[in-house]
């Protein structure tokens, strides 16, 4: 399947250069998956603006592509247009009093290319409690917002103000976070986020409320989790956390418990140091999304034998795929 022939001279008007079949595993954190069809990266966010509105006006579907962690892309690629979001402004602001009365935390803007684990140290190094937990995270500030990302019982919720999204038809609104509706590691938006090329919503930008606090205190905290994720997380190519954990365990025991560490498919393992990370030891090159979905699936089904439980992935399926590559 292939997208309508476009005008790719349009998108250079305002600052945007298009390219064709770019490989998209160097963009990605488990380093496979095809090319995209069509691939611009964008700086600013009147040029993101732009870019989403054209493409919606010729028809031309479009992804949208942050961190690259939690998604699998397929090695057929994508058809359409990925537009890798560069747009990294940060801004912390004092609280304007007509907001709450009682309240003085300050707004913390960041756009939606933002890497997370960047805007956290920021924050961090401003005395501001609320995103100690993010100090790893791989992903920016549009995926996370999406996912409700999180870790060490925290997560995006907590702290969001609001989100800046350009919605299916074009509009664009702040969307308060209480409308966003919250749930472990996902939300109403990404109900809404294709997994094909389509016409969905973009987070534009997101604030957040933090918190003044000892900046001591919450520079240790900062520090203890990075140092607590680079002992138990493996530091190869990997996707992320590869399942949600079920209610009242954890996925990595169920693995481990199953005897799967160590387990491969083609060129993708199981962690021998955390057993819901997939990881991808030769990098780009040595394996393919296929591997990682057949190791998936052989996964799934030794934990559902053993324990009855089935595992729901946390990954992202995106792009082409093929009959019996599909994930429940």
């Amino acid at each position: 399947m292939r997208s309508p022939a476009v005008d790719l001279s349009v998108p250079e008007r305002f600052g945007v250069s298009i390219r064709r079949q770019v490989p998209l595993a160097p963009y990605t954190t488990m380093k496979v998956g095809g090319p995209a069809e069509y691939f611009a990266a964008v700086a600013k966010v009147d040029q993101l603006i732009r870019l989403v509105r054209w493409a919606r006006s010729v028809e031309l579907p479009y992804y949208l592509l942050g961190g690259g962690s939690n998604v699998l892309i397929s090695d057929a690629g994508l058809c359409g247009l990925v537009i890798y979001n560069r747009c990294r402004q940060v801004r912390i602001d004092e609280a304007p009093c007509c907001v709450f009365p009682q309240d003085d935390r300050p707004f913390v803007f960041a756009e939606g290319g933002v890497s997370m684990a960047g805007l956290a140290r920021r924050t961090v190094a401003a005395g501001l409690t609320g995103l100690e937990w993010a100090v790893s995270l791989p992903g920016t500030v549009g995926g996370a917002v999406v996912n409700n990302a999180g870790a060490y019982g925290a997560a995006v919720k907590d702290n969001l103000y609001n989100a800046m999204v350009m919605d299916s038809y074009g509009d664009i609104d702040e969307v308060p976070a209480d409308r966003l509706q919250y749930a472990y590691r996902t939300s109403m938006l990404k109900s809404q986020v294709p997994v094909r090329g389509g016409f969905g919503p973009v987070v534009l930008s997101a604030n957040f409320r933090l918190a003044p606090g000892d900046g001591a205190e919450i520079a240790a905290l900062a520090e203890r989790n990075l140092h607590e994720r680079r002992h138990s997380q493996p530091v190869e190519p990997s996707l992320g956390s590869t399942f949600v954990n079920p209610p009242g365990d954890y996925a990595g025991r169920l693995i481990e418990a199953a005897g799967l560490k160590g387990a491969t498919v083609g060129g993708i393992q199981v962690s021998r140091q955390h057993a819901n990370f997939f990881i991808n030891p030769g990098g780009a090159g040595s394996a393919t999304a296929a591997d990682v979905v057949a190791l998936i699936q052989v996964v799934q089904r030794i934990v559902a034998e053993r324990f009855g439980v089935q595992l729901s992935p946390e990954v992202q399926l995106v792009g082409e795929w093929p009959a019996g590559q599909y994930l429940t």
